[in-house]
């Protein structure tokens, strides 16, 4: 069963949304229903959903506010709302779907089958991936870094690391040649381990190397396109920085 929790002020649309995922989705479970930020952000924590549906526009802030307050997002993401302007920012929040009120039941079932696929895909990097036993080395001294599997370790060079995205208490790790790693370490740990002059943390889910960014998109905060197709959010207190070490 898919844990869902569902955020959305209006107690109608909330209350339609989910009689139609439990009259139409059958693998799926409401754990939260919740009518704001301010009500649904402590709860996220606590429930632990792996997908929630979440309105934008709300009377305490929008949908992408709550995500920046949250320390790490550990769940699958669809947005339900009313406007349709939103939807680059949702393609950068790496949201699954986007859904337009009223909601369309085929729509809703594809963005729900969309979601469960990607969730068996985390589940099944998590349970090929191991606690390293190997101790973090000080920044200035690697060039590599090791990733831990079943059979052993596999050392990936620092240049061949295009991003590193938050999963959790998991890490993935894009590299070249689209090769992909979960590790058992938080984003956290990287940011430490990681020399600053080649890695900057532009968001709180996310650590780009400076060497693969292809392009910047303009906008509140932005977002940045690297040289493997990923869209990377640019956060709004990091946005000064970022654009300061290209003008160096």
């Amino acid at each position: 069963m898919i844990r869902v929790a569902v955020i959305d002020d209006e107690v109608k649309s909330r209350t339609n949304l989910i009689q139609l995922l439990q009259r139409f989705c059958p693998d799926v479970t409401i754990v939260l229903e919740a009518g704001s930020i301010t009500e649904g952000l402590p709860a996220l924590v606590t429930a632990r959903p792996d997908l929630l549906i979440l309105d934008i526009e709300m009377p305490d802030g929008t949908g992408f506010d709550l995500l920046e307050m949250l320390p790490g997002i550990d769940f699958e993401l669809i947005f339900v709302t009313a406007y349709n302007e939103y939807a680059i920012k949702a393609i950068k929040a790496n949201a699954v779907d986007y859904l337009l009120k009223p909601v369309d039941i085929k729509e809703l079932q594809k963005a729900i089958l969309k979601a469960e696929a990607r969730i068996r895909e985390k589940a099944r990097l998590q349970s090929a991936a191991i606690t390293p036993t190997m101790p973090i080395q000080p920044a200035k001294d690697i060039h590599r870094i090791a990733v831990a599997y079943k059979d052993g370790f596999e050392f990936v060079t620092l240049d061949s690391i295009i991003h590193l995205s938050s999963n959790g208490s998991y890490t993935e790790i894009y590299c070249d040649e689209d090769k992909r790693y979960l590790c058992s370490r938080p984003l956290k740990d990287y940011e430490d381990l990681l020399p600053p002059a080649l890695f900057f943390r532009v968001h709180h889910s996310h650590i780009i190397n400076l060497e693969y960014v292809k392009h910047y998109h303009r906008g509140d905060g932005g977002y940045l396109t690297m040289s493997n197709g990923s869209e990377i959010c640019l956060s709004r207190r990091k946005k000064k920085e970022f654009l300061e070490l290209f003008s160096q």
